[in-house]
């Protein structure tokens, strides 16, 4: 019993030591193993090489040219002719066999002089050869496949066209983000020290409790607003993120600035008349169509349709083909020990009635022929329509690019005087407060414009197919 109390004893004393230590280590092991994301410092033109290379879209439109390029490649082999190893085993039942086996019914040394034929376990053994020498649905099959592929083609590069358009207006959605965040980062801060001030004023007595106040609910509104804008660029960046196929919680450092090239681009058409802005939307369709990789698209599938309704025909034109058949004469034996005879066929087949499944098929094929394009008229007419817009939000934003700036101008000049007048108390809290606002919205509203700008841009030369001249 001793022994049992001194073992209890030693073991709670070894706890004591014991337990602490094991705290200790369970908070340390922790923070350690929890490594902080990397950041990955990319540019823009590293951004679009990232795309084009990792993007799930962009990889499934190269393999559909692919698969479209094969398509064509058996259209073609559908014309070679088919060999084939063609080998099978008879069995007849008795009766059939007596039957069909006349020797037995003559003289044994008559029977005898007559070679068997008929056998109740045969084998046949043959090498048969098919040529189309007329199919019109496999000629056809051609002009569909080509029209195929070239859709594939088209769609691929509308793809590519597609992911630069987005990343390069989601890394500027990024760059215009994180420049309103620093502003009103830097608005947050002064309407803090304001607040601190207007607390300080109040309780020396200087400052009604109204006053006060109003400088609490201006501090609570810009944390508001700070919040909100941190949320919009997290949206921003796990966008991008997407765009690149990298994961959501991935961390991406970005440029700080606008890229140049974009700037230059945006000064040369900032540079151009009202008219000229006008006259970039090319006035035939063709242009248009061979300019816009989402046009020329449509336009092979609406090709696609129609070699498909003309493919409809085919049901009404005869097949000719022609076989050749090399063989061993049927007999009881697996052994290729008899003559082989060889045969020559030319087949030809007309279609005579078919319940008029050809005729419902026909018209189906016509009517998803004008459906296909109409809808490529209303895909054109509407590409029309989005380029007139851009050039509209373009010349609209050319105008408020200067208006923006000199409202700017003034807003800054406006607040510094009503700041000295403040000191001096000539104007109340709440006319200062007004003017710090406007000097406040007078900025947003500049970078608003300039990238909403920049970004129209963009969009204008994604739609006109030149998007490559800004990223080269």
């Amino acid at each position: 019993m001793f022994r049992l109390k001194l073992r209890i004893r030693r073991l709670f004393k070894t706890l004591f030591w014991v337990w602490p230590l094991f705290n200790l280590l369970s908070i340390f092991v922790p923070l350690h193993a929890q490594v902080p994301p990397k950041k990955v410092y990319m540019t823009m033109e590293e951004a679009i090489e990232r795309a084009l290379s990792q993007n799930n879209q962009v990889r499934a439109s190269e393999f559909a040219v692919k698969r479209a390029s094969w398509d064509r490649k058996n259209a073609w082999m559908q014309l070679l002719p088919d060999l084939s190893l063609n080998s099978r085993m008879t069995r007849i039942d008795n009766e059939t066999f007596a039957q069909r086996d006349f020797r037995r019914y003559m003289p044994p040394e008559i029977a005898k002089q007559i070679p068997q034929t008929v056998f109740q376990l045969s084998y046949y053994t043959s090498f048969d050869v098919t040529v189309p020498l007329f199919d019109s649905a496999l000629l056809n099959g051609l002009f569909i496949t080509r029209a195929n592929e070239n859709m594939a083609q088209q769609l691929k590069e509308s793809t590519r066209q597609n992911i630069i358009f987005q990343v390069i207006s989601s890394y500027l959605n990024v760059l215009q983000g994180k420049e309103i965040f620093r502003l009103q980062e830097d608005y947050l801060e002064l309407s803090k020290r304001n607040y601190e001030k207007a607390e300080r004023l109040y309780k020396a007595g200087r400052y009604s409790k109204t006053e006060a106040l109003r400088w609490k609910v201006e501090y609570q509104q810009q944390k508001s607003v700070v919040v909100e804008n941190a949320s919009i660029l997290r949206s921003h960046m796990t966008h991008l993120n997407r765009l690149l196929n990298r994961s959501m919680h991935e961390l991406i450092e970005i440029e700080g600035q606008i890229p140049q090239r974009l700037l230059s681009e945006s000064e040369t058409l900032t540079a151009l008349s009202d008219v000229d802005i006008l006259n970039l939307i090319p006035k035939d369709d063709e242009s248009l169509i061979r300019a816009n990789s989402a046009l020329s698209a449509a336009r092979s599938g609406e090709e696609t349709s129609k070699y498909l309704y003309r493919n409809s025909y085919v049901s009404y034109l005869p097949n000719v083909s022609a076989s050749y058949s090399y063989g061993w004469r049927e007999n009881n034996t697996l052994a290729l020990d008899d003559y082989s005879p060889t045969m020559f066929m030319v087949n030809l087949s007309v279609p005579i009635f078919t319940s008029f499944r050809n005729f419902t098929n026909l018209k189906s094929s016509y009517y998803e022929y004008k459906q296909s394009q109409e809808e490529f008229q209303d895909q054109l007419k509407n590409t029309r329509y989005v380029l007139t817009e851009i050039v509209n939000q373009i010349i609209n934003l050319k105008t408020q690019k200067e208006l923006s700036k000199t409202n700017t101008e003034y807003s800054e000049h406006n607040y510094r005087v009503v700041a000295q007048q403040k000191e001096k108390g000539l104007v109340s809290n709440i006319d200062f407060i007004d003017a710090k606002l406007n000097l406040q919205n007078a900025k947003l509203d500049e970078v608003n414009t300039h990238y909403d700008f920049i970004t129209a841009m963009v969009e204008l030369y994604y739609v006109l197919g030149k998007i490559d001249s800004i990223i080269e």
